[in-house]
């Protein structure tokens, strides 16, 4: 949404008009990317007594609307505090972001005035309804490159066969190759197989199968010097891709820092796009049955 200049059937707080003196209304926004998530923070400078005072009480707050045209995506972030941090996956948004600051008002407030007025309205009093803009912040405008890694996708550095031992029993994992080979016993090979071309179920089988995986590799390439990781392993395309995503998305160089046992669980996870709490939800809610894939082929 465009934040343009309109009329209000009373005063409002806003760099386009005169309604109010010696008052004031900004919002400093800040967005980064930490990880595959935009990290977005929200400053808000007010000079208003009686306004302030609304928010105070609960009467009002500050709303932030977000707007992506070419996604769709679309929130309206309120809270009482002049600071305020929010967190949004990046799929969620694609070109231009769009943020307008706002101050809402939370409920009714009758016979409104304020000592800021302009003198025009001096003497007035107005029927301020719950979610009537009081005041209107300049509109930040954020272009979200959406260019990465596509780790995410868990195709592009893994690759799950059949292992050829028909008396194994558990997953093992071979790093020793261009893609990270992730070898399964005959019959969950076959599970896994079918239910690869399930959508709903990719991030179950990303958090059972190609989570572990990556913190095998992730440990291993951990255990070794510097000397070591390059030699052993920066002709691979995994660990290329790899250490192009830690780079970029977390400001962490695999071939020259050393992460802690509990970062590797977590970096493995988030590479990944973190699909445990999707994976559990599927689950809690229940799997969908559904008769399409009851014929031969």
């Amino acid at each position: 949404m465009e934040i343009r200049y309109k009329l209000y059937p009373y005063p409002v707080l806003s760099s386009n008009s005169d309604d109010y003196i010696d008052s004031i209304f900004d919002s400093a926004v800040e967005v980064v990317r930490e990880g595959y998530n935009i990290k977005i923070s929200f400053v808000s400078e007010l000079t208003n007594p009686e306004l302030e005072a609304l928010i105070k009480e609960g009467k009002a707050a500050f709303v932030y609307h977000l707007e992506c045209a070419q996604t769709g995506y679309r929130t309206a972030i309120r809270t009482a505090s002049t600071d305020k941090l929010v967190s949004i996956s990046e799929d969620k948004v694609c070109g231009r972001l769009q943020i307008c600051p706002f101050i809402v008002a939370c409920a009714d407030i009758p016979d409104y005035v304020n000592s800021c007025f302009n003198e025009d309205y001096r003497g007035y009093k107005f029927q301020i309804e719950a979610g009537c803009v009081m005041a209107v912040g300049k509109q930040v405008n954020c272009d979200i490159d959406k260019e990465r890694n596509d780790l995410v996708s868990a195709k592009s550095i893994f690759v799950v066969t059949k292992n050829a031992d028909t008396t194994a029993t558990d997953m093992e994992v071979d790093i020793g190759q261009n893609k990270i080979t992730i070898k399964l016993p005959e019959k969950d090979h076959a599970h896994f197989k079918s239910m690869s071309k399930v959508p709903e179920v990719q991030q179950n089988l990303n958090a059972l199968i190609i989570i572990p995986a990556l913190i095998y590799a992730l440990s291993e390439v951990n255990s070794k010097t510097a000397d070591e990781r390059y030699t052993s392993y920066s002709t691979y395309s995994w660990y290329k891709s790899i250490k192009k995503a830690m780079k970029k998305r977390f400001q962490k160089d695999i071939e020259t820092d050393d992460l802690l046992p509990n970062e590797v669980v977590l970096y493995a996870q988030r590479l990944i796009k973190s699909p445990l709490s999707a994976a559990l939800e599927y689950l809690a809610l229940g799997c969908p049955t559904s008769d399409e894939g009851d014929d031969d082929e």
